[in-house]
């Protein structure tokens, strides 16, 4: 998907911190390390077993489902390509795909409208935690029930009593987002990024790895 439909740099996703985006203040290693052991790879086999248990436990032998997603014509080329693979590998599933604008697919995510929801996360802040805290429960942003008493706690040790402690912090959002990964509480897509060209000429360009691409202050054009 990364490579033929969306070809742009983004990279495939296991985890949900993205690579190389915040670094331990006094080692500087990656978060994105921490969890790479749990990380939700592709697993064909596995994913046919499970299809196979729910079929069983709901009595069915097929199910229809729909993904919900955005209308630009990226989103319509990543629903196609998911809609292929489930119905490819899962036999007895059948995907439909509603894409509507963006304002309509954030009020029925709000109203939890959807079986399955295509959507992405910018981050706030360069802090593992405008990620981390995503699925508390109750969480302004946690569209899907999701809830876990002990992750629920670790996020808010980090916010709060863990605040002044950098290393117990650090690995309170590590486990914490762990703890996502092992209930695969989402699926995660691809890390986002996006291809541009720039002059060799065009000095002092400063990039970001979140929020606004470029910071314009100090480039220079030297000819």
């Amino acid at each position: 998907m990364v490579n033929n439909i969306l070809a742009n740099g983004s990279i495939a996703a296991n985890q949900l911190v993205p690579k190389e985006f915040t670094f331990h203040p006094e080692t500087n290693e990656d978060f994105f390390n921490n969890n790479s052991d749990v990380g939700l790879g592709y697993d064909v086999e596995q994913a046919k077993e499970y299809f196979a248990t729910g079929l069983e436990e709901l009595g069915k032998d097929a199910i229809s489902l729909e993904i919900l997603g955005g209308d630009t014509e990226a989103s319509k080329n990543i629903h196609a390509y998911i809609k292929n693979q489930l119905e490819t590998n899962l036999e007895g599933l059948t995907i439909s795909v509603s894409e509507v604008p963006f304002k309509i697919r954030l009020d029925r995510d709000t109203k939890e409208d959807y079986d399955i929801q295509v959507a992405g996360w910018g981050p706030d802040y360069q802090d593992p935690m405008t990620f981390v805290d995503l699925f508390v429960t109750d969480g302004g942003h946690n569209h899907s029930n999701y809830s876990n008493a002990e992750y629920d706690q670790l996020v808010e040790d980090a916010k709060t009593t863990l605040s002044g402690d950098v290393n117990a912090r650090w690995e309170a959002m590590v486990q914490a987002e762990r703890i996502l990964l092992e209930e695969a509480a989402f699926g995660p897509l691809y890390q986002r990024a996006a291809a541009v060209l720039q002059q060799d000429y065009v000095k002092g360009l400063i990039e970001h790895p979140f929020g606004a691409d470029f910071s314009y202050k100090w480039a220079t054009v030297e000819k």
